[in-house]
C-alpha cells in the first residue's frame, strides 16, 4: 500500500517531524553515533536501523529469488529504501510506502513501515510484505519524475488503483511481488 493524503494539515505537520527525524537519523548514521555492522562494500541501499529487518533482509534475500531481486534492483538505482516496522494508516493496514521523499546527492531516500504486529501475519508473510512494499520504493525510484510528495502522488494516480475507505493507492505489481515471493518462501518449506 502506498498511503497518500495531502489534504490533512495534522498530516503535513506529522510529515515533517518524520522528516526532521529522518534527517537526525541520518546523521547520526553518518557521523557512526549508531553501530554498524562491518560492511565489506558500499552502504546497501536497502537498510535499516532494526537488527530484526536486517537479519529479514538477508533471509529474503537468501530464500526467495524475487525478494533477492528487489534488492539487487534497488541496489543498482539512485534510490535508499529504509524498512523500520510502525504502524500506517492508525494500524489499518500491515505496511506502507510513506508519502516522504528526500534528495541528496543525486539520491532519493524512501521510508517503509512494516507492522510489527506478530499476530496479525506469519513469518514468511512478513517477507511477502516487505516485498511488496519494495515493490512500490521501486515504482518510485523508476519514476525520474517522482521527486516530492505531489508528483509521487501523480505518478500514483497514473499507475494505481485508490484503496476504499482510506487514502493512498494499490497497485498490480506490488501484488505480484508480495505473492510471489510468498510462493516461493510457502515452496521451500515445502520441498526437504
Amino acid at each position: 500500500m502506498v498511503h497518500t493524503n495531502l489534504a490533512r494539515t495534522s498530516q503535513r505537520w506529522n510529515l515533517c517531524q518524520e522528516v526532521t527525524r529522518i534527517a537526525v537519523n541520518c546523521a547520526l548514521i553518518c557521523a557512526g553515533a549508531v553501530p554498524a555492522v562491518a560492511v565489506t562494500g558500499p552502504p546497501p541501499r536497502v537498510r535499516s536501523t532494526d537488527a530484526t529487518i536486517l537479519e529479514l533482509f538477508r533471509e529474503g534475500a537468501e530464500r526467495s529469488a524475487t525478494f533477492r531481486g528487489l534488492i539487487d534492483a534497488i541496489a543498482d538505482s539512485a534510490g535508499i529504501v529504509y524498512v523500520e516496522f510502525g504502524y500506517c494508516a492508525f494500524g489499518h493496514v500491515n505496511g506502507c510506502l510513506l508519502p516522504f521523499i528526500a534528495s541528496t546527492h543525486g539520491d532519493r531516500y524512501l521510508r517503509i513501515l512494516v507492522t510489527p504486529d506478530k499476530n496479525r501475519r506469519s513469518h514468511d508473510q512478513l517477507l511477502a510484505l516487505i516485498a511488496h512494499e519494495l515493490q512500490h520504493a521501486l515504482e518510485v525510484i523508476a519514476d525520474v519524475e517522482v521527486v516530492d510528495v505531489a508528483t509521487m502522488e501523480a505518478m500514483y494516480r497514473r499507475i494505481g488503483t485508490p484503496l476504499r475507505g482510506m487514502t493512498g493507492y494499490e497497485t498490480a505489481a506490488a501484488r505480484v511481488a508480495g505473492d510471489t515471493v510468498l510462493s516461493e518462501l510457502l515452496a521451500k518449506h515445502l520441498t526437504p
